[in-house]
């Protein structure tokens, strides 16, 4: 919803206003860390989750991903942390950008493997629900 305000000093211009945007910055809100959290929690309600709050399933996929061969690891890493294209990562392994996709497909098919293994993800799975 955009509205128009008066600004002194603008040579009384009126300017537009995004007041749609302006709450959508406030939804985005969270706390910096837990003490704020509970401060600004209302009484008798749970705090929201801070910021820099670890998210454990983050500590799982880490740990995963460490567990995988160092080409494996080489290919995961250039591909979802890095972001370079699959012609990128065929020019530095000196092979085709579809044999670097192939690649990084084995790999995340191995990731998804040791994920499976992993009952942490289930627990965290289990407690979504």
């Amino acid at each position: 919803m955009w509205r128009f305000v008066k600004v002194s000093g603008f040579a009384k211009r009126e300017i537009p206003l995004d007041v749609d945007a302006i709450l959508d910055l406030a939804s985005d809100y969270a706390p910096e860390n837990e003490w704020q959290a509970l401060m600004e929690a209302p009484p008798g309600t749970e705090p929201e989750t801070p910021k820099n709050h670890p998210n454990p399933a983050v500590d799982v996929v880490r740990d995963c991903v460490e567990m995988l061969l160092d080409e494996d690891q080489y290919v995961v890493h250039a591909i979802h942390y890095e972001r370079i294209t699959y012609e990128e990562l065929g020019t530095r392994l000196g092979c085709s950008a579809p044999h670097a996709w192939r690649l990084v497909q084995i790999a995340q098919k191995r990731l998804g493997e040791l994920l499976l293994l992993d009952g942490r993800i289930k627990d965290l799975l289990d407690a979504d629900e």
